[in-house]
């Protein structure tokens, strides 16, 4: 997909995030096919040791919702979401994956059920306010000021309506420090652009008080470290991550994701 997107309406930041986003979705723009093992775990969510199962269990059936799929990449959630009978709106402020995203929507025969737009996170101001049943997002909120996300999640869900986000988390300094070390000295490990900043438990937890539930599930212990291991060993650790913060939930701080989920 030849790149003729245009920066110059976004400030130094958001500018380098989309230059990175565009660069990282690029190359799959022709990979437009539904994965069905994927697929699978949003249609029947089995196994609660992978937190995006875990996460559609949350959220319960999505047949007949509205849904504002909350910086959606390339789009593939807002295609699952689809198919299970979801109305998605989806945004992004990569030009690149919100094409690939109204394309996949298409490919895969539910594009009348997606929208996806080029938007900075700031733009939800213009839609009304409870114009969501559900908010979803995939590693967004430490792009994002976390008390405008917040307000406004609170804003467009209706009554009762549910916030899932799936995010990074880095409250340990050691960890993140030693994590640091790691990509710098190797191309296993998932770069990523100098302003992120990965998610804290305590800067989430003040704003439970705005909402009916706000409740934290950690993930991704030994899966943290998952590059160095081979596909197949990688649900086992997720596994022994799961049984393990189960059984221990001080080791919470030194989890390397979340699942963040909001009732309004």
């Amino acid at each position: 997909m030849e790149n003729q997107t245009s920066y110059a309406h976004l400030d130094d930041h958001l500018r380098d995030e989309a230059k990175f986003a565009d660069s990282e979705y690029a190359p799959w723009a022709g990979d437009l096919a539904v994965q069905e093992q994927m697929f699978r775990k949003y249609s029947a969510p089995s196994d609660m040791w992978d937190w995006r199962q875990f996460a559609v269990r949350l959220l319960g059936d999505v047949s007949g919702k509205r849904m504002l799929d909350y910086g959606c990449g390339k789009g593939e959630e807002a295609t699952y979401f689809a198919k299970l009978g979801a109305k998605v709106t989806a945004f992004d402020i990569s030009e690149i994956g919100v094409r690939i995203a109204n394309e996949r929507a298409k490919f895969n025969g539910v594009g009348d059920r997606v929208d996806a737009r080029i938007m900075r996170a700031e733009d939800t101001v213009q839609f009304p306010d409870q114009s969501f049943d559900i908010v979803h997002g995939l590693g967004i909120l430490h792009h994002v000021d976390l008390d405008f996300a917040m307000k406004e999640v609170k804003r467009l869900l209706v009554p009762g309506g549910a916030a899932i986000f799936l995010e990074p988390m880095g409250n340990s300094p050691t960890v993140e420090r030693i994590k640091e070390w790691l990509m710098e000295r190797s191309s296993t490990f998932t770069h990523v652009t100098e302003h992120e900043e990965n998610l804290k438990l305590a800067s989430v937890r003040p704003y439970a008080s705005q909402f009916a539930k706000l409740d934290l599930y950690p993930y991704h212990l030994l899966y943290r470290a998952k590059k160095l291991f081979p596909m197949p060993v990688r649900d086992a650790l997720r596994r022994i991550d799961k049984n393990i913060l189960d059984r221990v939930p001080q080791l919470e701080w030194f989890a390397g994701a979340v699942v963040v989920h909001i009732v309004r």
